[in-house]
This record gives C-alpha cells, structure tokens and sequence, in this order.
C-alpha cells in the first residue's frame, strides 16, 4: 500500500505528534507498506529561520533546499519526506494559523506537482493539531481520487468555540458579531463537512468518537500507542533514586515518609491548552513541591514571569531527548499531565499519560472525563480539577505526604489498550478497509 502523510509535525521535531507518527511510520515499513510524508522544514517550536538547527534536538540535523515544488528527503526509517516551505511562526495564534496554513497549501501544491499518475498514492492521511492540514487532506484526496483519513487527535470542531479561536487570532480585527458567527457556526460547520467527506475519521478517545458518530462521521479510535521498549523497561522507581538517593522497593510510599521534598515533572507543549499557569499558582502553596517544566510552546514566557513573580519553586528547560531527559526524570519523583478548564478537553487523553503509567510514574493528572477516568480507574495517581487551583493544591499536598506508587494494573491497562502494536494493527486495518 502506498501510504501519503501530510503532516505539519514531524521528525526531527519533538513532540506527541512527531513521537506517534514516527512510530507509525516504522510499523507500515516493517509490514511493507511505502510511506510518503509531505511536511514543512523542520522549525517547531522555534519562530525564526534555523533555530531549530541549533537548538538541542536540531543541532545534528541537516537542512535541505527548500523549494516551492517540495525538497525530497530521505527520513531516518527509510521514508521518503516531501519537504514543503513555511511561514515563520510568532507565539501568537494568528501567526501559528498562517505558518500552518502556508505549510498546508505547500503540501497541496508540491504534492500534485510530484505525485499525479502513477506515482500517486492509495490512501492520503491528514493529522492535526495543524487544522489546515484536513483541508489539505481533503483537497488532495478530491483531486487525485484516493480516499482520505482524516486523524484528528484533538477536539476539533469542538476546540473552535471552547478556545475562542477566532477571538484570540482576529478579534482585535474583528467585530464579536462576525468572531462569534464564526465560532459558534460557520467554521464547525465548514469542518464536519470535511470529516463527513473523510472515508474514515481516526480519533484517540472513546468519547470523542462517540460525539463524532452520532454527528453522522465515520469514526474509529486509534490510540496513542507506548513503544515494546518502553513496556519493557523497569518501573520507575527500581531505576531512579530519591531525593536521599536511595532507591525505594516497589510498593512503599513514595516519596518515602522521611522526605523532606516532591519533585515534578512536566514534559510537553507549554501552551494555551496545558494551563501551566495554574500549576505555577499551586506549587506557590504547597510547601515540599518542586517543579521541572520542559519543553517549549506558546506560553513558555508567560509562565516563566508569572513564576518569577510569585516565587514559585518552578525551573524551566528546553526541548531535550536521550540521556538529557532521563536525567530529568532520574529527578522527579512523580509526572504531569495536565490541560485546561475547557469542556472539549473531556475527551482529551493526553499521549504522555500512557508513558507515565507504563513505567509506574504516579501521576498528578490536572484533567477531566476520559484521562481522569483512565487514572482513577487503573489507580495511576492522583486527579485534580482542571483551573481549580485549590483542588490542584490538595493533589500536590497528598503527593508530598505520599502516595501507594502505580501498580501492575496502570502497566497493563496500557499493554492491552494502548501499545504500538495495538496502534499499528487498528491503522491499518482502517486503511485496507477505506482502500478495498
């Protein structure tokens, strides 16, 4: 099967997207398939020309030509990359809309520039969280007669109307008439017609599909999927020492009774759907809590001040891989996984949560619906409300004075439900079903 990707994240970018496609695309090669992916020179998160080329995950990578008909390039699994231009992004949200949207039409015009005829593929895949990228999906499966799986990891259209999308990138440009009208109809309208057209729409969350289906969309779940080399590894606490430098059996509190401190870790997007914020407030409260938040994103100044200001015991790095990040989580006794007050987010799971789980990582899960149900249910942690700072400030207490670590049914709530070969197998046997 001939496989196109359009994606707007991709390797050697890090991030959520960048890790499940990667694994993707190493489970279609393995199994025989060939793999297109159409994507934008590498640059998330940076906003200017060749920061990502020397930043930490960037440095050892070499840049291609970049070209208005698409730079070929060879991925380091063996797939073929369709490198398209972009625009350089800024941290606000009309400026990240326009680089997607200039990747997206990029990918439109080098795809059928480079891949009419007999080159052509037998199935085209659209993912967000670039939303562009399902119209450039769409097109490109209309014109070239091949069916369409649109992915849509996060809650869109949903997303549209609970982020106030169209305020925040165009409301000073705009009346609130017209920014509402967008909102709340016609651009959710606009896009269930497109995943209406998709043969089928993939999804990562039981509920969201659910919400899709009754909306007339053909969707299927796919999970995010843990690699085989994660499931292997020993739980967290049999590899990572604490704060005393001792290593605790398996079963006992942790962090142990005697502990004077609580180190947690954030790894991820530092975004507007994340809300830090809250996070940074909390631990400001809470004496014992210690907090690592890397990564990059949006709000990643924001936060930094907001810390400053009120003290908080809050360090922040930048994006890092390998050895580097598993220092940092040799550091933490526990991981974050939070997002904000927004009722899409219920039907949102967090890809990083099933990482946490399978090596035992307990976890303070600032979220709703779907994640807090998977925590609560598999015993992985502790929950707090989404924006209710006091209830955030009375999980980090109970993680300061100790909690029972994950047990083997966290691990294997994963292995059965969300492992790469679960993933893998789910995506293709929608592929062969939209291609037959």
């Amino acid at each position: 099967m001939r496989i196109l990707l359009l994606s707007h994240y991709y390797w050697p970018e890090v991030g959520a997207p960048q890790r499940r496609w990667t694994t993707l695309v190493r489970h279609f090669l393995n199994h025989g398939h060939q793999v297109v992916v159409a994507a934008p020179h590498p640059h998330y998160p940076h906003t200017r020309r060749g920061e990502f080329f020397s930043s930490k995950v960037g440095r050892r990578n070499v840049r291609v030509e970049a070209k208005l008909s698409g730079t070929w390039e060879t991925g380091e699994l063996g797939e073929r990359i369709l490198r398209v231009p972009y625009l350089h992004s800024g941290t606000s949200m009309a400026r990240q809309l326009l680089d997607q949207g200039v990747a997206a039409a990029g990918s439109v015009n080098a795809i059928l520039r480079r891949m009419r005829g007999g080159d052509a593929p037998d199935v085209v895949i659209s993912t967000t969280p670039a939303l562009p990228f399902l119209f450039a999906g769409d097109t490109v499966s209309r014109i070239l007669n091949v069916p369409h799986v649109a992915e849509v990891r996060d809650v869109w259209p949903d997303l549209i109307r609970d982020l106030s999308l169209v305020t925040n990138a165009a409301g000073k440009y705009l009346p609130s008439s017209l920014t509402a009208l967008l909102e709340e109809k016609a651009l959710p309208s606009i896009l269930t017609r497109v995943q209406r057209r998709a043969a089928a729409v993939v999804v990562t969350t039981d509920s969201f599909c659910a919400r899709l289906r009754r909306r007339g969309i053909n969707a299927e779940v796919v999970r995010s999927g843990v690699s085989q080399s994660e499931i292997d590894q020993a739980p967290h606490r049999e590899t990572t020492s604490s704060t005393s430098g001792e290593i605790s059996a398996v079963g006992e509190s942790w962090p142990a009774a005697a502990s004077e401190r609580t180190n947690l870790l954030y790894v991820g997007t530092v975004g507007r759907s994340q809300d830090l914020s809250t996070v940074i407030v909390a631990a400001s409260k809470v004496p014992g809590i210690y907090v690592r938040i890397i990564g990059d994103g949006a709000d990643g100044s924001g936060l930094r001040a907001l810390a400053s200001t009120l003290g908080s015991p809050v360090e922040f790095f930048e994006q890092t891989t390998g050895t580097d990040l598993a220092e940092h989580w040799g550091w933490a006794d526990a991981g974050l996984v939070s997002l904000g007050d927004v009722p899409a987010h219920t039907h949102t799971v967090p890809s990083k949560l099933y990482s946490l789980m399978v090596r035992r990582v307990p976890i303070l899960g600032i979220v709703a619906g779907e994640a807090a149900e998977i925590i609560s249910s598999s015993k992985a942690g502790v929950v707090a409300s989404p924006g209710d700072i006091d209830s955030i400030v009375t999980a980090m207490q109970a993680l300061v004075q100790g909690i029972e670590p994950p047990d083997e049914r966290a691990r294997q709530w994963v292995v059965d439900n969300a492992s790469v070969e679960i993933m893998g197998h789910e995506y293709e046997r929608i592929l062969r079903q939209v291609c037959s």
